[in-house]
């Protein structure tokens, strides 16, 4: 391990520096200190244990199969070459280099919005949500569902859109900003990107295209806030999920809405996603559209005093 280490430190993207921590007590030493962007821990300490412990990402260590893997973890053979340990630590290490980055950097927050509960207002609630933080701050906020809907909210529907977005955003030279200005469109005091029109194109985007994009929105422009309403149709809901500093998940108290809220949290708990019930704000749509948005901005106003992911 401590070879490793060595190798690790003469890595010029590991800015941040390497520790070995032989207890648990070192462990919570370093924890009081800083953010741990990734984790390497022994199979030897259970998953109960290993997912207490606050990471950018975690590596398990093995000598064979890991028996109690979690979804969020990443298991390493321990009895390889040091390039080859150290190959899958740095890639693993650049893969999740955004949230990294967008944390300690406090360059801002991605807020999501999504429901496994259908009909029931959370684009309204997402727009509303996003209409009072602006009040406040600068928000951008982006629809990714299949159908947005044209004539609906969104009735721009012959400017540029989020893919055209997406394609500048891959341009190495071009600065994010200017391009926004030219494709925002307003809603109120509320900013937004019109959607796609082709949903067949929303789900080709690979999630590293989302991650690039969101990067340069909160390094290059004004906004500090991004509201990513979601739904299925991108390829890994999870993945963009985990991007996200908090998840406000709209709810129903019907049967039926129940039913799903109560298979949602179940897979949530069998896939150990519990990071991603960490971070989501419960929203009763029960009540009035305006009581549910007041109420979900003073509960993320309260949570933003905690670490949120």
């Amino acid at each position: 391990m401590k070879k490793l280490a060595e190798v690790l430190l003469l890595k010029k993207e590991v800015t941040a520096g390497v520790r070995i921590c032989s207890s648990p007590e070192l462990m919570e030493k370093m924890l009081e200190i800083g953010n741990i962007k990734v984790l390497l821990i022994s199979e030897e300490i259970p998953y109960e244990k290993r997912q207490q412990i606050y990471a950018g990402k975690r590596i398990v260590l093995t000598k064979d199969r890991c028996a109690d893997l979690g979804i969020e973890e990443t298991e390493l053979m321990k009895y390889q070459s040091i390039d080859k340990l150290t190959s899958v630590i740095m890639k693993v290490f650049l893969e999740n280099s955004f949230q990294l980055l967008k944390r300690n950097g406090q360059q801002g927050r991605i807020i999501g919005v999504y429901s496994p509960v259908h009909r029931i207002g959370k684009t309204t609630f997402a727009l509303k949500l996003g209409k009072e933080l602006a009040e406040e701050e600068n928000v951008l906020y982006l629809n990714l569902e299949t159908y947005a809907g044209i004539g609906g909210y969104f009735r721009d529907m012959e400017v540029q859109d989020l893919s055209n977005l997406l394609y500048y955003a891959k341009q190495e030279n071009d600065v994010i900003s200017v391009r926004i200005t030219s494709i925002v469109q307003q809603m109120g005091n509320l900013d937004y990107i019109p959607p796609m029109k082709i949903g067949t194109d929303l789900k080709a985007v690979e999630m590293q295209e989302w991650k690039e994009l969101f990067e340069k929105i909160l390094e290059q422009s004004i906004y500090k806030t991004i509201i990513v309403d979601m739904g299925n149709s991108i390829q890994s809901v999870f993945e963009m999920m985990e991007m996200c500093d908090w998840i406000f998940i709209p709810f129903a108290e019907d049967v039926y809405a129940k039913a799903k809220m109560k298979q949602w949290r179940y897979m949530l708990n069998v896939l150990k996603m519990q990071d991603l019930e960490r971070k989501s704000i419960y929203v009763n749509m029960g009540r009035s559209i305006r009581q549910a948005v007041t109420d979900s901005a003073e509960e993320l106003r309260k949570r933003e005093g905690a670490y949120p992911c």
